[in-house]
Order: structure tokens, then C-alpha cells, then sequence
């Protein structure tokens, strides 16, 4: 969608390498800065393809009516499904 859901940073620790990408919060403020005020199914495609690079699904319920919360600037908790 974004730069910044494309933004993995990588850290050295001693010998270790750790990759580390954006969060689910920084996720949501980004769909919601470059998408609040449009079209709901617009949103919601944008969302999920935003929300799979890191490996967070919503159900289609949620997808819903997180695409209403930012069109319409409103909050929504979100709360990925479960893995497995």
C-alpha cells in the first residue's frame, strides 16, 4: 500500500540479525491517514493487502466495519484472527 508497511528494519544485536517490520497500530494509522473520508470497499481492499504484510487477517465482518471506522474517522479495536 505504502512506503512505510514496506519499511522492515533490520537490527544487530552481538551476533544476531533481527528483522523487524511495522506494527499493527502503525499499520492502522497509516490506513487511516491516507484513506479516512473515502469509499468503504476502498478502504477495505487497501486495508487487507496492508494488514497481510504483516501477517495480521481480519474475518470479512471485520474487514467491514473497520473500512466504515475510517471512512468515517471513527475508532475500531481491532483484533486479528487467531492463527490456526
Amino acid at each position: 500500500m505504502s512506503d512505510t508497511t514496506d519499511d522492515v528494519q533490520t537490527a544487530r544485536t552481538d551476533d544476531t540479525e533481527v528483522t523487524v517490520g511495522p506494527s499493527l497500530s502503525e499499520v492502522d494509522a497509516e490506513v487511516r491517514a491516507k484513506l479516512t473520508g473515502q469509499s468503504v470497499s476502498s478502504i477495505a481492499e487497501q486495508a487487507e493487502r496492508a494488514f497481510a504484510t504483516i501477517g495480521v487477517r481480519l474475518t470479512g465482518e471485520q474487514l467491514a466495519d473497520y473500512a466504515d471506522a475510517v471512512s468515517s474517522g471513527s475508532a475500531f479495536a481491532l483484533e486479528p484472527v487467531p492463527e490456526g
